[in-house]
């Protein structure tokens, strides 16, 4: 019995440092580093277009098209 408990306490710490790692992780790369694009207009299917676009008239250091919930979208990475 006593090396149930143990296997049940390991698995749970187990499971509690990769839920803290992930968030962790989420948060480090949430922090406004990505937006969509003010200057685009519809929908974005051209990445290379998108990606000249967020260079080249919101300074950004580069551009792709994602899926957002309306649809392909032109997002701007600044960090």
């Amino acid at each position: 019995m006593a090396k149930s408990q143990f296997q049940y306490s390991a698995f749970l710490a187990l499971l509690l440092f990769f839920l803290i790692t992930s968030n962790e992780m989420q948060v480090g790369e949430s922090i406004g580093c990505e937006k969509m694009s003010a200057a685009w207009t519809g929908d974005c299917f051209d990445t290379v277009g998108c990606n000249n676009q967020c260079i080249n008239w919101e300074h950004a250091i580069h551009g792709a098209c994602h899926w957002y919930w309306t649809g392909p979208a032109c997002y701007c990475y600044f960090c």
